[in-house]
């Protein structure tokens, strides 16, 4: 769950939010150069505050340096506020009849404890997310996918409630059609105004399926392909695995969704016996397959099963680490909560947008600093900080990815006031 790229917000997390400070510096206090930066009268340390500085304390109790660099006594301050994009997350629920009955290790069905959980955790973040809400399953009066859904949005903590299920749709026949749903979330996910990064909380006991109750090989191989190219176009799926009494041999299938949803090489989901070229046999012949083939452009499936890249529809590979999937403990609703809120609060943003009238002279970027718990971060275009413009920061590379860590809270960005530019 990862490129998981730029993601979040300040109070819910402990993120120091308002984390910079520029003086305005001269001898009478006044405004400094006339190219627009704020003059200095003094020189202080550039890895802490100076006496000019201040400190903000949130809610939470994480602070954040507002370093001047100057003296107190000449500087006006102008506070910088870096604001984290908030993310979106579209929780996607299994719905298919299996989520309903009972684990075999448990003896509890997933469903009930899975919503409470869900709900738990939409109320508590709803003012920091952007939550969305789908369950699916199909099909009833030829209906496929049977989709009940509610599109992002802040605050949505009530209209989730009002839309989650009860229970299994009556007459349906239960299939879990994934990849059927698949272009409806990421028409909702990407509707204007939710500029954050995009995630999918996928909730399933397994197997995937088409409308037909088909070969499941053609539709693992159709879902993992549908979450890489999700991911490749910004929306990143984090997977929930819920045992059931009835899928025995998921665990393949849900790791490569979870590397695929997270951008990382997706080991092979069929099983040992059987490869590219074995689905490929089995599944030329399977309509809704044949149909997720790109077409005109792109590699073209073989007919005859023999070339590489040919064979399947999803790009199969080994990484170095595998994607987490997360197996919460349906018979413990307190952990199963736990576990959800975990995994969500760890979804930070990345990229931040400076706000106010507030630029940064970016030829002297030199002179900043940001530090992710007191741990200095290098100014980098591909492994520490950066400033994608004037008014945008971004952490890249090993920098996101420990911020993503949802025992880190604090992010300082120490910029000094020659740094600044007052629009």
């Amino acid at each position: 769950m990862r490129s998981w790229s730029a993601r979040r917000y300040s109070v819910l997390f402990g993120l120091s939010a308002a984390l910079a400070a520029a003086a305005s510096c001269s001898a009478g206090g006044g405004t400094g150069s006339g190219d627009g930066r704020l003059g200095r009268a003094g020189s202080g340390s550039s890895g802490a505050p100076s006496a000019g500085a201040a400190t903000l304390v949130d809610p939470n109790g994480a602070t954040g340096n507002l370093a001047t660099n100057a003296d107190a006594s000449t500087c006006q301050h102008v506070e910088v506020n870096f604001v984290p994009k908030i993310p979106t997350v579209f929780v996607l629920v299994d719905r298919s009849d299996s989520m309903f009955l009972p684990d075999d290790k448990t003896k509890v069905a997933s469903w009930e404890p899975l919503k409470a959980g869900v709900l738990a955790v939409v109320k508590q973040l709803e003012g920091q997310v952007r939550f969305g809400f789908g369950a699916f399953t199909g099909q009833q009066g030829g209906t496929c996918p049977i989709f009940e859904s509610i599109a992002p949005a802040l605050n949505n903590a009530a209209a989730i409630s009002g839309v989650y299920p009860a229970g299994r749709v009556a007459g349906a026949t239960g299939e879990t059609p994934v990849i059927q749903v698949l272009p409806l979330v990421k028409a909702l996910v990407e509707q204007p105004g939710n500029d954050g990064d995009k995630y999918v909380l996928f909730v399933t006991d397994g197997e995937p399926d088409f409308c037909d109750n088909g070969d499941s090989k053609c539709a693992m191989d159709a879902v993992v392909a549908g979450v890489q190219k999700l991911a490749s176009e910004g929306v990143h799926t984090i997977v929930f695995g819920i045992g059931s009494s009835i899928i025995t041999d998921s665990g393949a299938f849900l790791q490569a969704l979870a590397n695929a949803g997270a951008s990382l090489p997706a080991p092979l989901p069929f099983g040992a016996t059987n490869k590219e070229q074995d689905v490929c046999y089995a599944c030329k012949g399977v309509p809704p397959w044949v149909a997720q083939w790109p077409s005109p452009a792109g590699v073209a499936l073989d007919a005859n099963c023999m070339s590489v890249g040919g064979q399947t529809l999803g790009v199969y590979g080994t990484a170095a680490n595998n994607a987490t999937v997360y197996h919460p403990d349906t018979a413990n609703q307190k952990a199963l909560t736990e576990e959800i809120s975990r995994v969500v609060s760890g979804i930070k943003s990345c990229t931040f947008d400076l706000g106010g009238d507030i630029s940064v002279n970016l030829a002297l970027l030199d002179q900043a600093k940001v530090r992710i718990e007191g741990q200095l971060l290098p100014l980098s275009q591909d492994n520490g900080w950066r400033m994608n413009s004037p008014t945008q920061a971004e952490l890249v590379g090993s920098a996101c990815e420990t911020w993503h860590d949802p025992a880190n809270t604090k992010i300082d960005f120490d910029f000094p006031c020659d740094i600044i530019v007052v629009k």
